[in-house]
């Protein structure tokens, strides 16, 4: 009933903010003094219901030292979180135009901005609570599909409204959920409950994919598919480093 509960909250908030910011001419982008508020409200819809869900069941400091634990993550996690990053560079060669500047202060913006409106207002519920409350019930990979289709669903109001997720095919994006919500899930497997890691990653795909339009990759779908492959073996190679620290195949019925 928790989960049940959380997700309930989860979406009414997030939709509040979304009737918002397609109502209000004013609210259309999260740059402006009017609508930042709205997107913030939004996008915080997964955090702000685990905060409360958390706080009415005695788990919220739980909750939060998990969001900033360090001791619990084990090298090999810091490789996955860095890695869209890697991937980016070994793939600006092939870009299909030509690479425009990125300086400091726009790049650290970007970072802020991707921050605050995507994995702050999402992980402490997608992976601080669905995750691992899922990965007690049922094998961590299933959890990781689980969220991932409920994250995809999630989004999906992105699309009835000018925003830079309108702009990629949504089978694309679709796709790229699922390697997401896998890789992370993976990384909170082996990372002994932390957040950190989830949101550091969250943080990586989203700068990543920012970032390629600088490198070359001006229409988002190019990026977005182009980088599949790759994200594909990210998220097996994600599958092998549980198998390896944990023996966990993250499926129920495959077990050794």
């Amino acid at each position: 009933m928790m989960l049940f509960f959380f997700l309930g909250l989860a979406f009414a908030i997030s939709l509040v903010g979304f009737a918002c910011v397609w109502a209000i001419p004013a609210a259309k982008s999260p740059e402006t003094a009017i609508g930042l508020p709205f997107w913030l409200l939004m996008v915080w819809g997964p955090s702000l219901a685990a905060l409360i869900v958390s706080s009415s069941n005695g788990s919220l400091a739980d909750l939060l030292t998990r969001a900033v634990r360090l001791s619990t993550v084990p090298p090999e996690v810091w490789l996955l979180v860095i890695a869209p990053i890697l991937m980016l560079i070994l793939m600006r060669p092939f870009a299909p135009e030509a690479a425009t500047p990125l300086n400091v202060g726009l790049l650290f913006a970007m970072i802020g901005f991707n921050l605050v409106l995507g994995p702050l207002g999402e992980e402490l519920g997608w992976r601080g609570i669905l995750q691992d409350r899922l990965s007690q019930q049922i094998g961590w990979l299933e959890a990781a599909v689980i969220v991932g289709v409920i994250w995809l669903v999630w989004h999906l109001p992105l699309w009835f409204i000018d925003s830079p997720h309108a702009q990629i095919a949504l089978p694309l994006f679709a796709v790229h959920v699922m390697l997401y919500s896998i890789i992370i899930g993976a990384a909170y497997t082996i990372s002994g409950g932390s957040i950190l890691p989830a949101i550091l990653l969250h943080l990586t795909f989203n700068v990543a994919s920012n970032m390629a339009v600088f490198a070359g990759f001006k229409d988002p779908n190019a990026w977005f598919s182009s980088s599949i492959g790759p994200y594909i073996f990210l998220a097996l190679a994600a599958c092998v480093m549980v198998f390896l620290r944990t023996g966990q195949t993250g499926l129920r019925w495959l077990s050794f």
